[in-house]
């Protein structure tokens, strides 16, 4: 009898302990809790330094290799190097307020687009790239904003985005997850695919896929570095070619216009 009590009990505990039910509320406080920690990340952010291996996969440009990513919140600022097997850069990016210039060093070829990275028919800004590297979440908004924007269909956290041109962005996250684990627009898509090992309130996005047009990107992480820069050089870039001005493609914004910064 004892034996069958015990048993019993046991088989509670276990299921007690299995994964609980995915609810409206819990949503809901899974989003708030996120929006608390994306705020603590920011306001605890100064200049960092990323390493880690990447994939470029496009239709002009394979490569894989190292990478080296420099941010600084404060002064929006963001200079990073993709490096090929043969440790010679394949390309580089520079990017502050203004925009964001990317150079293919084997190319020769290099690309200013005003104000930040485009991605279908928006840009995110470069403040918002740096946001996005440090949170998860393509724009840079207020704690209050982001847990009043999230909407909850079949089981997971949604945030909508949109252009003054009525383009569309849709940021995913499931139930458990410390990231939203999946953005996506009209010709392109970005994935979070692993956290790094760290405490929730200091963990950072670890593996990330992206693919814009033709372009895909692969990244994972492998050292976090809040530090200063070595010599405030390292955030220039040399070009040695003509820079190719594209054209300005409006910011992408919350959908919800009371919202909109």
């Amino acid at each position: 009898m004892r034996l069958r009590v015990a048993t019993a009990a046991l088989l509670v505990l276990i299921l007690s302990c299995g994964p609980s039910e995915t609810t409206l509320d819990s949503l809901r406080s899974q989003a708030e809790i996120f929006s608390a920690r994306v705020s603590f990340a920011w306001q605890n952010l100064s200049t960092f330094q990323l390493r880690g291996n990447a994939r470029l996969d496009g239709s002009s440009l394979v490569a894989r290799g190292p990478f080296v990513l420099w941010g600084d919140p404060e002064r929006v600022l963001l200079r990073g190097d993709f490096y090929g097997p043969d440790g010679k850069p394949v390309v580089s990016i520079m990017g502050n307020s203004t925009g964001l210039t990317v150079y293919l060093p084997r190319d020769e070829y290099a690309s200013f687009t005003p104000l930040g990275l485009q991605a279908g028919g928006g840009t995110i800004r470069v403040e918002d790239l740096i946001f996005l590297l440090r949170t998860g979440f393509p724009l840079s908004l207020e704690q209050w904003q982001i847990s009043d924007l999230a909407e909850y269909e079949e089981g997971r956290i949604i945030w909508s985005f949109s252009t003054a041109e009525d383009d569309t962005m849709i940021l995913a996250m499931d139930p458990g997850r410390l990231f939203p684990g999946r953005c996506s627009w009209d010709d392109g898509t970005f994935t979070i695919n692993a956290s790094s090992p760290h405490d929730e309130y200091r963990a950072w996005p670890w593996s990330w896929s992206t693919r814009i047009g033709d372009n895909v990107v692969d990244l994972e992480l492998t050292d976090i570095a809040i530090t200063q820069v070595p010599w405030e050089g390292i955030w220039r870039m040399f070009i040695p070619v003509p820079v190719d001005s594209l054209d300005e493609a409006p910011i992408w914004h919350p959908s919800d216009t009371l919202m909109q910064r």
